[in-house]
């Protein structure tokens, strides 16, 4: 209604129904106005009948036919706003504007072909007789406005999704009221769901706690200091291994520019600490809201109409780096335009970004839209998420669970509790993001259970690429199914502790959970190398074995008297004879590999032990994969 409200204003004083002076009005200008007066007092019956006594006063005028147009959709009376547009249409055939306000109600009702032919109808104007530039043109804002739109009816045409098999459902009263609700949002556990609220023009966090049966328990205000008498809004969750902490947007309130992003600290006692600005680095002197943080807090999204962009509101991206927030990059032309494009959700796999624009071709206002980062770290194309998650109207605030299997929004759509309510939805498979799981851990000493703070790096063995580095005593690190990780825990004085993860769908149901034990480095001392990878009864490395092959001739490197034994081990499979040559090819080809590397190979022996030293039985699959090892032992320090 509302939006019809909007539309209708713009329309009206488009087509010059302005009210003129009352000492130059004729009888008919002054009825005119009179309507336009109740109209913009919302009383559109009364409205309407002054308008029909104009038309019959001035049936020429194309201008009593607009306001009726506009009148009869306050109204609801689809079929009366259509007549009167075409009447409007038919009166003055040489004014463009009134084709695309046409055209615009037609598409609002779904009636997308029409609304094309509409649309052809604008360009055909200007090549009539008595078409004036000065007097009949559209404005160049507007000739814009109408090609975006003919591609919106294009897209609606070829759009393959229905309504009815989204499976979308509002999320009940444990989360929505009679009040507005939006920005949904959760930490990666999905056991809190965060969203904001206005009551009486100001805006809240409420938190809602999942049950024991997988529902959602009844919302309650942010616990704590976070909420304030002034507005806060657009909510993302970092939930870490160390601290948790909610970052969002806080206007007029002291900081850097019109709007700020700020962060506040899960206190041990459960409340949330005092709010704190993100600092001059993130922040600007102009608007910055809206913020996401990746799932392992080292990366930030957010929008801001900083100088430097594409025009209007541009998504820009800053990364944390040793705990300090480096110059915002923009996200580039790809994403951005020269409109608007707001409330980025970065998905936890790090490579799925969800948004909201109103520059790229999408269903009216702004729509949603997703970009997935490629393999040359560069944005693609962005992705309109299509008919029913996408409405006529403004949709923006898009969350999806780590999981990648339910998204929430917030929508005004028929049916909910009031106002805006957030809905969930079974995500699309053409729109899900790679599901996502994660490493919980933690560092200490083996000898004393003692915390250490060590250098901790997950390295996606296929890419070869660093997916997370820092230096930390507990680390909550996102993994992604199907992928081979290499875990590493370094600390100065310290063997490197190695470990090897490689999720499957059906293990993400719950967190991989590692504790890292370091030991200090001395004699006899046994490291088990858990990433150097060969082919079935083969003794060539494979390329994924260079990332810990790295790391060993680093230890040899900072400790240049150290000697140690490379050990080779099998399972039972096949004759002895053959297993230990098997093992000894192996342990020789990492020993030729580290002498490649500038290692003296003095400082190293290679032995294959084949199935002699098992570590588990070899009666099942998963104790033969334990056996298949290579060891490092440490033979001589000084």
């Amino acid at each position: 209604m509302e939006k019809l409200v909007t539309f209708g204003l713009f329309v009206f004083s488009f087509l010059g129904c302005g009210i003129v002076p009352l000492n130059a009005q004729s009888k008919c200008q002054k009825l005119l106005n009179e309507a336009y007066v109740s109209y913009e007092e919302a009383k559109f019956k009364d409205a309407l009948k002054k308008t029909e006594k104009f038309i019959k006063c001035d049936p020429k005028s194309s201008s009593g036919y607009a306001l009726k147009a506009v009148l009869l959709e306050s109204l609801r009376d689809s079929a009366g706003a259509l007549s009167a547009h075409r009447k409007c249409i038919q009166t003055d055939s040489l004014y463009q504007p009134s084709y695309f306000y046409y055209a615009l109600y037609l598409y609002q009702l779904n009636r997308y072909q029409e609304a094309l032919d509409v649309l052809n109808d604008f360009e055909k104007a200007s090549a009539r007789d008595g078409f004036v530039p000065r007097k009949h043109a559209a404005s160049e804002a507007l000739k814009d406005k109408t090609q975006r739109l003919k591609g919106t009816c294009d897209l609606a045409l070829k759009e393959r999704f229905e309504l009815s098999n989204l499976k979308i459902e509002n999320m009940g009263p444990a989360i929505n009221s009679n009040l507005n609700e939006y920005w949904p949002g959760m930490p990666i556990n999905a056991k809190v769901f965060v969203y904001t609220r206005l009551a009486d023009m100001q805006e809240d966090f409420y938190f809602a706690q999942k049950g024991e049966d997988g529902e959602w328990l009844k919302s309650r205000p942010a616990p704590g200091r976070i909420n304030t008498p002034e507005n806060e809004g657009t909510t993302s969750v970092f939930l870490g291994a160390e601290n948790q902490m909610l970052f969002y947007t806080v206007c007029n309130q002291g900081g850097f520019g019109s709007c700020d992003l700020f962060f506040s600290m899960l206190e041990p006692n459960g409340t949330w600490g005092k709010r704190q600005n993100m600092g001059p680095v993130v922040n600007s002197a102009a608007w910055d809201a809206q913020p996401s943080v990746s799932g392992d807090g080292n990366t930030l999204v957010f929008a801001s109409a900083r100088p430097g962009g594409f025009g209007g509101k541009d998504l820009w991206v800053s990364f944390r780096r040793n705990g300090q927030w480096g110059t915002p990059v923009n996200l580039g032309p790809t994403v951005n335009t020269e409109y608007d494009e707001e409330a980025p959700f970065l998905h936890y796999d790090g490579r799925t970004l969800y948004f909201s624009s109103n520059g790229h071709t999408g269903y009216g206002g702004h729509d949603l839209f997703l970009t997935r980062l490629g393999d040359d770290n560069k944005w693609g194309k962005p992705e309109n998420l299509g008919k029913g998650i996408n409405t006529t109207s403004d949709d923006v605030g898009f969350y999806v669970d780590a999981f990648g299997y339910k998204a929430y929004f917030a929508s005004s759509r028929d049916g909910g509790l009031g106002g805006l309510d957030i809905y969930q939805m079974v995500l699309p498979d053409r729109l899900k993001p790679q599901p996502v799981n994660y490493l919980l851990g933690r560092v200490v000493a083996k000898n004393t259970g003692q915390p250490v703070r060590a250098r901790v790096r997950l390295v996606d063995l296929a890419q070869n690429k660093v997916v997370y580095a820092d230096s930390v005593e507990r680390f909550l690190i996102p993994i992604v199914a199907g992928k081979n990780y290499a875990l590493h825990s370094m600390a100065q004085g310290y063997l490197f502790d190695s470990r090897n993860f490689q999720p499957e769908l059906s293990s993400l149901d719950k967190p991989f959970e590692v504790v890292a034990e370091l030991e200090q480095i001395k004699v006899d001392q046994v490291v088990q190398l858990r990433n150097l990878f060969f082919d079935v009864d083969k003794f060539d490395l494979k390329p994924e074995s260079e990332t810990e092959l790295k790391v060993v001739i680093n230890l040899l490197k900072a400790n240049p008297k150290m000697r140690i034994l490379i050990a080779g081990h099998t399972d039972n499979t096949g004759s002895e004879a053959h297993n230990k040559t098997l093992s000894e090819n192996r342990a020789n080809s990492v020993k030729s590999y580290l002498t490649a590397a500038g290692i003296e190979a003095n400082r190293l022996q290679a032995k294959g032990f084949g199935s002699s030293q098992p570590m588990e039985s070899n009666d099942t699959d998963a104790g033969k994969a334990r056996n298949r090892r290579i060891e490092m032992k440490i033979l001589q320090i000084n």
